[in-house]
């Protein structure tokens, strides 16, 4: 496995990498005189000094699903590397770090022990990660992936970079939208891949938007330009530029390639290519940026998580200490006032529930408006052009081929585009009603708090508003329902027994009716598709709700009966306890204003 580089550290003040680590050491150590109800904190700390002590600076290349992400990176290394395919690839997050040679290692959430890529079994590097990383090999990730780590010896990774291969958001694996941002905050920078088909969407909007607020610096490329004419480039990059300068206080650098061509140059070793490609220009502003500002970008993003990490910490502590001063008998009326506030958050909970019902009430008329719409629209367009078939031809073999043709013909064509517009519509209008209802949340589980921290005067520090955002799986059309004619005598059969006009009617009628039921059917698709994902969304929001109040309330409960079980016990402990808390408290506060200064 690759060996994380180490700098050269040349500070040793509170905000240099020596100054953090001895932050880090001395939290670390305060918390080690704590019980369990700790661990969590301590943990977070752990992982964040192996970060820091490694040095290990994580640029993640993100986007929709099939931009070209993964052969964009393998263009990077210098080798076909990461599987790519026509249809949505990656599944789990890949981690690729510097390394002599290179090496692969599979990491999972079981007991399982890690494997590693058996360089014996005659297997290509490539197939091997398939097997873990794809939906093709690893649905819904049934393997239980925790991690993937990748070592190679591309120079670009030399200087202690760890490039991030991610899921793509907006394909019909829901959860590999959900990984897409879940890996955010194990981030530093972030290389966000578009491209011309179309140049940019609202789901990639949405998701730039949560970059943004993550991450400090984000690259945008606009990828498989070499399908473009001059003219198409240009007008695909004046429209990009315009859609992210509203995100990014002013028009972004974007930088057109093909990642394509750049990969078939690098293999190769066409040095004109590889500079034709644009990728000459992504990796040399890769290497200016890596230069100038890695070390700062990294530092400071570290820096903001331990602020974080020990502000949660002494929140707990101060509770718990408040709680533990207090006389028996006014720590028990206070528990009680905690728990009579309680019924009235229980309300507020319900009635936002309520609400929420009533979004997704109205929001489903909506759908119906507008799937509606659609279904009238390709009554107009597709079965006004079987009417016009049926007035024309008078033969019924002929007719039939005709119609058939043009089913198969126009109801791809018409419902693929009407599908993503209801999605979009319906989507955007869930989106905003799920910011609001997750708003309406982090109010509710700040009123515990709140009412906790009045009760024993400590600091309030409110909860971050989470993220909303909803993703609906689009089903494929149906437009092969027709079984030859239909008529199990067949059209020449039925010639020797029926009259022309009885046929033909027959045939008309039996038209009709299979071309009605084939828009229909896939009309219901569009509300099947779009129902379920507004159905699953809501109701994840809603349980969401009910975890985070009941972790809230009793996380909340748990320091005040801790305290009141010490003070219940002999008052040693209690006074033992109690100067373990306003040491580590003191002590926390301190390393929390060295970081701040």
């Amino acid at each position: 496995m690759y060996e994380p580089l180490h700098e050269k550290v040349e500070l040793e003040g509170p905000k240099s990498k020596v100054g953090l680590i001895g932050i880090l050491n001395q939290a670390q150590e305060c918390l080690d005189y704590l019980d369990d109800d700790y661990s969590d904190g301590r943990s977070e700390l752990a992982s964040l000094q192996t970060r820091l002590i490694a040095g290990q600076f994580r640029l993640a290349v993100l986007g929709q699903f099939k931009r070209g992400k993964s052969t964009l990176l393998n263009a990077l290394l210098g080798e076909e590397l990461l599987p790519t395919a026509i249809i949505p690839v990656t599944a789990i997050p890949t981690f690729i770090g510097s390394a002599e040679k290179t090496d692969v290692q599979i990491s999972f959430d079981t007991e399982a022990e890690p494997v590693r890529f058996p360089v014996t079994s005659g297997q290509s590097l490539g197939d091997f990660l398939a097997e873990y990383v794809t939906e093709a090999g690893n649905s819904n990730n049934h393997r239980q992936v925790k991690r993937v780590d990748v070592g190679h010896p591309a120079v670009i990774l030399q200087q202690g970079i760890v490039l991030i291969d991610t899921p793509g958001i907006g394909s019909t694996h829901k959860h590999n939208t959900e990984v897409a941002y879940q890996v955010l905050p194990e981030c530093d920078a972030a290389i966000f891949l578009v491209s011309p088909d179309p140049p940019i969407t609202e789901i990639e909007l949405d998701y730039l938007k949560e970059i943004q607020q993550c991450l400090p610096r984000t690259f945008f490329l606009l990828n498989k330009v070499d399908f473009l004419d001059e003219k198409e480039k240009n007008v695909s990059l004046s429209f990009l530029a315009d859609q992210l300068a509203p995100l990014c206080d002013g028009i972004p650098q974007v930088i057109p390639i093909s990642a394509r061509k750049g990969l078939e140059a690098r293999l190769s070793g066409d040095v004109d290519g590889w500079k034709n490609s644009g990728m000459q220009q992504v990796e040399q502003n890769l290497i200016d940026f890596f230069a100038r500002e890695k070390q700062q970008i990294l530092h400071n993003s570290l820096q903001r998580r331990i602020c974080d990490q020990i502000n949660s910490i002494n929140m707990q502590l101060q509770l718990s200490l408040s709680a533990l001063m207090l006389p028996e008998a006014e720590l028990k009326q206070r528990i009680e006032q905690f728990r009579r506030s309680l019924p009235a958050v229980e309300r507020e909970k319900e009635a936002a529930k309520d609400i929420l019902s009533g979004d997704l009430k109205r929001l489903v008329e909506r759908l119906n408006k507008e799937v509606e719409e659609v279904r009238a629209q390709a009554k107009e367009k597709i079965i006004g052009k079987l009417e016009t078939h049926i007035q024309s031809v008078a033969d019924t073999e002929e007719l039939e081929r005709l119609v058939r043709e043009t089913l198969a013909r126009e109801m791809p064509s018409f419902f693929a585009p009407a599908m993503r517009k209801v999605a979009e519509i319906v989507r955007a209008e869930a989106t905003e009603l799920l910011t609001l209802h997750q708003q309406r949340s982090s109010r509710i589980i700040e009123q515990v708090r709140q009412v906790a921290a009045e009760l024993f005067d400590i600091p309030y520090h409110a909860p971050s508003v989470g993220r909303s955002y909803t993703m609906f799986e689009m089903s494929g059309w149906s437009h092969d329902l027709f079984i030859s004619d239909m008529d199990p005598l067949g059209q020449r059969f039925s010639r020797k027994f029926f009259t022309h006009k009885f046929r033909r009617k027959r045939t008309v009628n039996r038209l009709r009716e299979g071309g009605r039921k084939l828009l229909n059917q896939n009309v219901e698709q569009i509300n099947w598709a779009l129902r379920r994902g507004l159905d699953e969304n809501f109701s994840q929001f809603g349980a969401e709700l009910s975890e985070q109040l009941e972790r809230t309330i009793t996380a909340t409960r748990k320091a005040m009966e801790v305290a009141l079980q010490k003070s219940e016990s002999q008052s040693y402990a209690t006074a033992s306890r109690e100067i373990t808390l306003k040491q580590t408290l003191a002590k926390l506060q301190e390393l929390l204003s060295q970081l701040e200064q």
